[in-house]
């Protein structure tokens, strides 16, 4: 190389050092503004903190592989050909300056097929991508445009993406205009060459100069803007993912009650959110790393049948916020808007899908906290409900149930400290609807035809589940301590649960304040019954039967396969077009069972649709809610008993002569 030469690339690595700088300093930025938030990472975001939070499993399969967007396999394919192009591209121009201490890079196999070959290639796929998603910002998808915000500054970006790409191409037809090729594998540049050489003749090697600039200049202004601008999200995403929690779901921070503990200081108090400030640092970071891409609102059941709520503007709104800098404008939580967040189902489905792993739903429930325990507002049937829960213990209003009813004409053991080996709890919606209550009749059927030691509490109860999700932590936690001072005092080990917002709570919300018990939903158990021989069922009919998903078993918890085994065992199993962690909701969850109306339909009417549809005779689930709500929807259609939870499918198949044994 010529010491012109030499001196353009020191020019441009100086140049390069300044773009640096300045993704640097944006870097800093987002991170001062993560930083005021409550404490998640430790205070300043400490390094130590924040290695014990790394999720390796999601940064590598979210962050790097970019696992999610694949989900839609087109938009997936070509961002992964497009990251892909990038990838060789940079690091062809990486090892480039290896050639400045002698080795040779451009020469022998590698220089061929990696300098060459490998970087055409790189360019061909990066340009294929920019053309797709810029023809889709002209003709964009409904969840691009979705609650009325729309992420500026990608098509800026993705314009001058491309006419870097094709700047790079532009000077290598020029450098191969003047220089004799050394392989034919610069395949377009050497399309390009002859037709430059014709058109400027000994002028290519000015042109060459010019464009080389051109090309560098472009790169650099790129770097240095990408921390100022959408951009981010390269950076942003793949560091978002890696601290994911490592349990799926929704994962609520518990709130301290002891004041006498924390002291006197009321910063450290926290009811919820109504400002950025209240929120969490891994909450901002979440709306930093956020696409607006809409993955969440096309999923979102409230969002899909016409409901306030659209969890891409809760997230896109707090960015806006986190942008300007409003940390104390308690206006946040009004321009949101009551009805919004309290039509949050909190399905996760929003968490399951986004792909750099931000939980939007996390962030909707800290503002209801705030609706719920700092201004005592909530939608009126949830408020009934939450009134009836502190003073009758269960959130039913208006039921003719009595507690005992459900075990009329059975002879059900109460539990024994020391002698039972499992708890079956019942739970309020087992004990108070009707409809549910064949629920726990025939999970009595199974266990007794197994022989399996088991027990029950003789007075109802409830965790606390539907106060925790309306956005009363503080009765949640008084319902759960005085549960688990009752279950320790009875010494339980074991429970097996007939409602999966009763396994969530027991599992993932009491060992916070103290459980520690074994939790299992009554599906697995069943499953685990017949595995083991211990549970004979006769042969499975010809019925076709289709399988809900709990979201609080799918998504929460990832429960998949174990009801299925028992759907197939009893009849032909055959899955709706959404199932597993792709499941739509019924509508129950978030106290939405005690509310849920308004929009252009009710949810659990939508996923009724979807699976008469499937051309089923049956509809199973595993949740007693989910068993309710689809149970009214089906009314809407059909006389006859379409829904059933997987106990009573299996109970229905136990022969006499194994009951009387």
């Amino acid at each position: 190389m010529d010491k012109i030469g030499v001196i353009n690339y020191v020019i441009l690595g100086a140049l390069l050092i300044g773009a640096f700088a300045s993704l640097y300093l944006g870097l800093r930025k987002h991170t001062q503004r993560i930083a005021r938030g409550k404490s998640f990472f430790g205070n300043n975001l400490e390094k130590q903190a924040l290695l014990a939070k790394v999720n390796k499993e999601s940064f590598i399969s979210r962050g790097l592989m970019t696992s999610r967007l694949l989900k839609r396999p087109v938009a997936g394919t070509f961002h992964a050909v497009m990251f892909a192009g990038a990838l060789i591209l940079i690091f062809g121009h990486a090892v480039y300056p290896l050639s400045f201490i002698g080795i040779p890079v451009y020469e022998g196999w590698f220089g061929a097929l990696v300098m060459q070959f490998g970087r055409e290639i790189g360019g061909i796929m990066l340009f294929s991508g920019l053309m797709f998603f810029l023809l889709r910002r002209v003709f964009p998808p409904e969840r691009l445009v979705a609650g009325g915000k729309t992420r500026a500054g990608f098509e800026l970006g993705e314009i001058a993406l491309l006419i870097i790409v094709l700047a790079g191409f532009l000077t290598e037809g020029l450098r191969l205009a003047f220089e004799s090729p050394s392989g034919n594998y610069e395949f377009l540049g050497g399309v390009l060459a002859p037709i430059l050489h014709a058109f400027l003749g000994e002028n290519s090697i000015a042109g060459f100069q010019l464009m080389w600039w051109v090309h560098g200049l472009l790169g650099c202004a790129f770097i240095a803007l990408i921390a100022h601008g959408p951009f981010v999200h390269m950076i942003l995403g793949p560091v978002n993912s890696a601290l994911a929690n490592k349990r799926d779901g929704i994962n609520l921070p518990p709130i301290s009650f002891d004041f006498e503990e924390d002291g006197d200081d009321d910063a450290e108090v926290s009811f919820g959110a109504a400002r950025l400030a209240d929120l969490s640092q891994k909450n901002l970071l979440d709306a930093s790393a956020c696409l607006w891409c809409g993955r969440c609102h096309e999923v979102c059941p409230a969002a899909q049948t016409g409901k306030d709520l659209s969890p891409k503007k809760v997230m896109a709104t707090v960015a806006e916020y986190l942008e300007a800098g409003k940390f104390d404008d308690e206006d946040l939580i009004d321009v949101l808007g009551e009805d919004a967040i309290f039509n949050c189902t909190t399905c996760a489905a929003c968490v399951e899908e986004c792909p750099v792993s931000n939980n939007p739903a996390e962030t909707i429930l800290e503002f209801r906290r705030f609706f719920v325990m700092d201004r005592s507002q909530m939608p009126e049937t949830m408020a009934a409900a939450n009134r009836n829960l502190e003073s009758r213990g269960h959130p039913f209003i208006g039921t003719g149930a009595n507690p005992g009813d459900w075990r009329n004409g059975l002879n059900v053991p109460v539990f024994s400290p020391g002698e039972t080996e499992y708890l079956l709890w019942i739970g309020c919606s087992v004990t108070y609807e009707e409809r549910a209550q064949e629920v726990a009749r025939a999970m009595v059927k199974i266990l007794e035809a197994a022989k399996v030691s088991y027990g029950i509490f003789e007075e109802s109860r409830c965790t606390g589940d539907p106060a925790k999700m309306m956005g009363n932590e503080m009765q949640f936690v008084e319902i759960a301590e005085a549960n688990i001072e009752e279950f320790k005092e009875r010494k339980v080990q074991k429970v097996i649960t007939l409602c999966a917002h009763c396994f969530n709570s027991f599992d993932r919300y009491y060992p916070e304040l103290g459980a520690d018990w074994q939790t299992i939903p009554h599906s697995v158990l069943i499953d685990r019954l017949i595995g083991e021989g211990k549970l004979q069922i006769a042969e499975k009919s010809d019925e076709k039967i289709t399988f809900h998903d709990p979201c609080y078993l799918a998504r929460h918890n990832g429960i998949l396969d174990e009801p299925r085994n028992l759907v197939a065992a009893v009849g032909q199993l055959i899955e709706m077009p959404r199932n597993k962690k792709e499941s739509f909701c019924c509508g129950a969850g978030g106290g939405n069972y005690w509310d849920g109306q308004g929009g252009t339909a009710r949810i659990s009417d939508v996923r009724m649709q979807e699976a008469f549809d499937s051309g089923a005779d049956k509809v199973a689930t595993s949740c007693s809610f989910c068993m309710l709500m689809l149970t009214s929807s089906a009314t809407k259609y059909t006389e006859q008993r379409k829904v059933f939870d997987v106990a009573e499918l299996v109970a229905n198949r136990i022969p006499t002569t194994t009951i009387e044994t």
